[in-house]
């Protein structure tokens, strides 16, 4: 059974950590103003002002580690979001108090590198976390107005996760599924595979993004998958965006191409274009909890309260 993070109030302390690499000062700081402008108040963990970046690390491990435990023990701290993801998030899994995270439960959004972080979190907590923008590098989506929809959602006042989606989504495979949802980016999903933090996939709906990735990273990530047994466990599929494909000296298959081959063979609910990832434009994604996906409008809907 899941366990939901109170719902986030008027005035609440937000603390923004970072796990992974370091964010864009000048975009952490619009963020910040914003955030205090929507009524919250901000705090900073302790690696964010201090010089001890480590190359594309926020800090070393143990620091990063520490800055998190302490965010989720603090009772100051109603909400947790990350900085940015980049990378690093998976060399501080085993530095967590999962226990800790457990018996303090709180709101916590990130996105790519923090996949990572979402995974142990729901597999050793069972905590409901969500994709989402991040202070650190997504300034401009906490500017728009459609930020209000996904406040809504945190301070229990919707659970309608399909206002930000403002285009026409295609389907591979039609039809609709339920079942827990997981992701989502999918070359950390891949890199977990082996370890005591991958998930089970049974009963589950994945929601899969990445950037910088060729469609022959796709199919290695969807094949490691496949051998794993973990594809076809899955009762469905929601794939957002791939972006920054870098250029091959090879002839791939598109982007398109590849999942498709997948999707088909599986046979099982699938869309493809959602507005999450490394995009313009980011809705949210609560993980770890019921929801419904299908390939008639409106797409994509909780099934429960995600917040209490």
């Amino acid at each position: 059974m899941s366990i939901k993070p109170p719902k986030l109030k008027s005035g609440a302390n937000i603390k923004i950590v970072a796990p992974a690499s370091p964010p864009d000062l000048k975009q952490l700081s619009t963020s910040i103003s914003l955030l205090k402008k929507y009524g919250f108040n901000v705090s900073l963990g302790q690696n964010l002002r201090r010089l001890v970046q480590r190359a594309d690390l926020a800090a070393p491990d143990k620091d990063r580690a520490d800055e998190l435990n302490k965010a989720f023990k603090d009772p100051s701290v109603d909400a947790i979001f990350c900085a940015r993801g980049g990378y690093g998030s998976m060399r501080i899994l085993s530095m967590l108090d999962y226990d800790a995270i457990k018996a303090n439960p709180k709101i916590f959004v990130g996105y790519s590198d923090i996949t990572a972080l979402h995974l142990a979190i729901h597999k050793f907590t069972g905590l409901v976390t969500f994709h989402g923008p991040m202070p650190g590098v997504d300034a401009d989506e906490i500017k728009k107005p459609s930020f209000q929809n996904i406040l809504s959602i945190l301070k229990g006042e919707s659970n309608d996760i399909s206002k930000n989606i403002n285009q026409v989504i295609k389907y591979i495979s039609p039809g609709s599924t339920e079942g827990i949802s997981e992701g989502t980016n999918i070359s950390l999903f891949a890199s977990l595979i082996g370890t005591d933090y991958f998930p089970d996939a049974k009963n589950k709906i994945a929601f899969f993004e990445d950037v910088a990735t060729t469609s022959g990273d796709v199919d290695r990530y969807l094949f490691r998958l496949k051998l794993a047994k973990a594809l076809d466990k899955f009762n469905g599929f929601v794939f957002g965006d791939f972006t920054d494909i870098p250029k091959s000296d090879e002839v791939l298959p598109s982007m398109e191409e590849i999942v498709e081959d997948y999707m088909l063979n599986l046979n099982k609910p699938s869309l493809y274009g959602l507005p999450f990832g490394h995009g313009d434009d980011q809705m949210l994604i609560p993980l770890n909890t019921r929801i419904k996906i299908s390939s008639e409008e409106p797409y994509i809907q909780l099934l429960e309260e995600v917040v209490n």
